[in-house]
This record gives structure tokens, sequence and C-alpha cells, in this order.
């Protein structure tokens, strides 16, 4: 940019010092003047402008660079979070599938523990139901025949004390029976 501007300036002193009154030539002591004008103004313009200005542009190169790299790492940083979360997803996946699969387990089992505990609970109070019909049973056997066996003694005792005909017999009969009932 610099030189562009030097050779523009360049040009631009051969117009103007052809502009002059004197036709007859050009004024090498002003052209040598501008000259070295000029060339002083580049080299201040080199040491004071262009080196902090340089500066400034290589330090905004090397931010933007580093930039370009921190966000690249960072790019990389979340692909690498983002396959950790992958696989820790998988992995919990796999420990809830595992828990549900155990629980499942348990609960049948438990189920059926449930149910032969209930099964064996009801079997014995049937047998304990049958038991009680049993012992009740016999009880009310050895009454019956303990009832009968009062009846035919009382039966054997009237019967001796009369003698009485078939008739008599059968209305006797009904008669202890129903007495035995009213006991």
């Amino acid at each position: 940019m610099t030189l562009t501007v030097a050779k523009g300036a360049l040009i631009l002193n051969f117009f103007i010092l052809g502009a002059t009154e004197r036709a007859g030539g050009v004024e090498w002591g002003t052209v040598f003047a501008t000259l070295l004008t000029f060339i002083i103004l580049l080299a201040l313009l080199r040491k004071f402008a262009w080196g902090p200005l340089k500066n400034i542009m290589d330090e905004r190169q090397q931010a933007i660079n580093s930039d370009i790299d921190n966000a690249a790492a960072q790019n990389e940083e979340a692909r690498r979070y983002a396959e950790e979360n992958r696989a820790l997803l998988t992995r919990t996946q796999g420990e809830v599938q595992s828990i549900l699969e155990n629980a499942k387990v348990q609960a049948k089992r438990e189920h059926e523990e449930i149910l032969h505990a209930a099964n064996t609970r009801a079997n014995k109070l049937v047998e304990d139901a049958q038991a009680e019909i049993e012992n009740e049973k016999k009880r009310a056997i050895a009454d019956i025949n303990d009832r009968v066996a009062e009846l035919s003694v009382l039966i054997a005792s009237k019967v001796i004390n009369k003698e009485i005909n078939e008739q008599d017999q059968k209305q006797l009969v009904s008669q202890y029976i129903q007495e035995a009932g009213d006991k």
C-alpha cells in the first residue's frame, strides 16, 4: 500500500513540476527535495506506523488463530463429552433393564411363595375342618348310640311292665323317640 502511494506521489510531482511557468526545464533541486522529503516520510511511516500496525495485525491474526484452535479444542471436547454421555446412557439403560429383569424374577418368586403358603394354609384348614367334622360325626354317632341304648333300655323296661301288641309297640316307640328328642 505504501509503495502504491509512493508511486502516485512521484507521478504527481512530475505533473506539478511540468506545470510551472518556466517551460524551460525541470528544477532538479525541487525534485530532489521533494523526493528526499517523500523518502523521509516513508521512513517515518515505516518506523512509527508500519511496525505498530504490523504488530497489531500480527496480534490480531494470532488471536484469531488462537480462537480457531480453542474452538476446535472445545468442539473436540464437546464431541468427547457427547460420546461419554452416550456410553453412560447405554450403560444406564442396561443397568435399568437388568434391575427390571431382577425385579420381575423376584416378584414372580415372591408370588409363587405366597401362593405356596396360601395353598399350604388352605390345605391345613381343610384338613383341620375334615378332622373336626370327623370328630363331630364320631360324637354324634356316639350320642345317637347312647340315646338308642337308653331308648332300648326304656322300651325293654316298659315291655317288661306291660305286654303290648304291634300297634301299641309302634306308638310306644314313637313316644319314646319324641321324648328322647326333647332331651
